[in-house]
């Protein structure tokens, strides 16, 4: 009895393990797919457009931020703690950092639940951070 159960826990670890190291299936020929464009601004002039090809509708920008190979885009978390900690070689500091828009209006949720409706645009900017007042 104990050697069935050592031989399921293994072989539930080994498809776990498996099952994690897989890239996720294209979506499906039916599915409503669609180009997310990827604007990123990281000074006065300068500014990258980056064409995400058959991005998924309801797709999160987590998982469009971690599709980018054009561009080194470093992400830490995932779901409600995503968030970018650098585009290129730009890193978000105290001070400093990336903010997002999506069609031209800024999110007001992180990169993780922010869902995204292609065709789209998200532009990223870098710079100070702004403290509201007490």
């Amino acid at each position: 009895m104990r050697t069935l159960f050592n031989l399921s826990t293994g072989l539930l670890i080994t498809f776990i393990a498996v099952g994690c190291d897989r890239t996720p299936p294209p979506p499906a020929a039916d599915a409503n797919v669609g180009v997310v464009t990827i604007e990123i601004r990281s000074g006065d002039t300068d500014k990258q457009s980056i064409q995400v090809p058959d991005v998924a509708d309801g797709a999160t920008l987590e998982s469009v931020m971690r599709m980018v190979d054009q561009v080194p885009v470093s992400v830490s978390g995932s779901g409600t703690t995503a968030f970018v900690d650098s585009i290129g070689d730009v890193q978000t500091d105290a001070t400093q950092g990336w903010t997002f828009k999506v069609d031209g209006e800024f999110a007001n949720q992180g990169i993780g639940q922010t869902v995204l409706h292609p065709p789209t645009t998200v532009t990223w900017s870098y710079g100070a951070f702004e403290m509201e007042a007490p």
